[in-house]
């Protein structure tokens, strides 16, 4: 799925500054989801302590969890009266964070469903700098409909 025909703002309920994700870059509706956000240096969750800038690590959970539900809320743009089905960040398991993220880096997020129980997903999803892991975490959404 080209990320020319997503708009994230149609996707999720989120809007600034607690938006985390800019573009989607592949998308396989309810299995895996490739996304990016480019953390801006002036963004007002970054800290800014010691003249180092650095984006929170829960926030690129946050993020995570925001593409998983662009993974099993995405819907075909067709003309509906149902109201797109959404996904909440339910619960964080065997979180890991690896290395900072600082800003005017690109975070690369993916997220693969691995479990479906009634309304709860459970993902196993990665967010990168370059080559380099930051955070790795399984997370559960539970999708409202």
């Amino acid at each position: 799925m080209p990320s020319s025909h997503l708009k994230i703002q149609d996707l999720l309920p989120h809007r600034h500054p607690f938006l985390f994700v800019d573009q989607i870059i592949s998308l396989e509706p309810g299995c895996n989801v490739n996304g990016i956000f480019r953390v801006p240096g002036g963004h007002p969750f970054v800290n800014r302590t010691a003249n180092i800038r650095v984006f929170p690590p829960i926030l690129v959970v946050e993020a995570l969890g925001q593409v998983a539900g662009i993974c099993i809320g995405y819907e075909p743009p067709e003309p509906s009266t149902q109201p797109r089905s959404r996904g909440y960040l339910a619960r964080i398991d065997q979180c890991t964070f690896e290395h900072p993220v600082h800003a005017d880096e690109d975070l690369l997020l993916a997220a693969s469903l691995n479990a479906h129980f009634g309304p709860l997903y459970k993902f196993d999803a990665t967010a990168q700098v370059g080559d380099k892991t930051v955070v790795q975490a399984a997370l559960t959404l539970y999708v409202e409909s």
